[in-house]
């Protein structure tokens, strides 16, 4: 029972720490950056603040408001699947924190959505031949979805929970 509650303790810091990244260096790049102008760093990553209307890749059309309510609240309703996925007993740990990550991601663009109409993106990788602008939301998507494939590809990384028997204190401790 503890090794449950402390791998989901440790998803949801994570999770937590990943959306309060995010959110923070998305205000500073409000603050600190011009639109569409590029700060040239050295290494493969530039800083450019761009306001991001559509989903990832811009697969969705911007249609105004209603784009904009529809992937907020999707992005809501993905990361409360997720952390509900992550609190199952049977997630594996690996799983929870994956899940949480992406849960994480799914959040922080959300309330971005919801707070300004747009997703901030600030990290342009051009340099590396890619395309599109990202932020720290975006990452912890991928991380996630990494760790998930990660699970199930290689199932016996997890470690198996060591079950003992039952004891009236310790019962009464872990509740």
């Amino acid at each position: 029972m503890r090794r449950y509650r402390s791998s989901r303790i440790v998803a949801l810091s994570a999770a937590l720490a990943m959306l309060a990244l995010d959110q923070l260096t998305k205000l500073w790049a409000l603050r600190s950056l011009e639109t569409g102008a590029t700060v040239k760093l050295p290494g493969p990553v530039d800083l450019t603040l761009v306001f991001n209307r559509s989903n990832a890749f811009g697969l969705v059309p911007d249609y105004g408001a209603l784009s904009r309510w529809t992937l907020a609240c999707v992005g809501l309703a993905a990361a409360a699947a997720l952390l509900g996925a992550m609190l199952r007993r049977s997630t594996s740990t690996l799983n929870a924190l994956g899940f949480a990550l992406i849960g994480a991601g799914a959040a922080g663009n959300a309330i971005d959505r919801l707070r300004l109409g747009a997703v901030i993106d600030l990290f342009d990788a051009s340099k590396l031949r890619f395309v599109w602008i990202f932020n720290v939301a975006d990452v912890s998507i991928d991380l996630g979805i990494a760790l998930v494939l990660l699970a199930a590809l290689l199932p016996s990384l997890e470690v198996p929970e060591v079950k003992t028997e039952a004891r009236p204190e310790a019962d009464q401790r872990d509740n």
